[in-house]
């Protein structure tokens, strides 16, 4: 039997990111999340409670606010508590792994308000943060001392 517990989910911070620290001082980041699911007649919006620790946890805390958009990917988690009145409550939350900050619409850059590089985001080889390419001088010479 194969299990696989994979989310990805792309949406605008629906709250201010809140920072706790557990008893023995681990951070944990709890903040939700709106995502739209476009349909042919009419738009519908799924909310998303999310759960980051650790550094990936601070680094959204110090750099995200309600209304930004977000890149989320991590897994579902279930939980279940009993309530002050007895009865029993169930929630599945999100938990993330990975988180990729995106620019709102009509930004021109970050604003000077973004992360330090590589801070809780995912990067891919040979792009900056904008997509596009770095421009570097490549000299032919130097490929003489390449031992291959």
């Amino acid at each position: 039997m194969v299990n696989f517990n994979r989310v990805i989910l792309a949406g605008n911070l629906t709250r201010d990111p809140e920072l706790r620290f557990t008893g023995s001082g681990i951070p944990v980041c709890d903040f939700g999340i709106a995502v739209n699911r476009v349909r042919s007649k009419n738009e519908e919006v799924d909310f998303f409670n999310i759960t980051a620790w650790r550094e990936l946890g601070e680094t959204i805390a110090n750099y995200k606010k309600k209304g930004d958009p977000i890149l989320v990917e991590g897994r579902l988690q279930f939980r279940s508590w009993e309530a002050q009145d007895g009865s029993k409550r169930n929630a599945v939350d999100v938990v993330a792994d990975n988180v990729q900050f995106l620019g709102r619409a009509g930004d021109a850059g970050d604003g000077g308000g973004g992360p330090p590089a590589g801070a809780g985001q995912r990067r891919s080889g040979g792009q900056n943060q904008g997509g596009n390419r770095n421009d570097v001088d490549i000299n032919e010479e130097d490929f003489d001392d390449i031992p291959f």
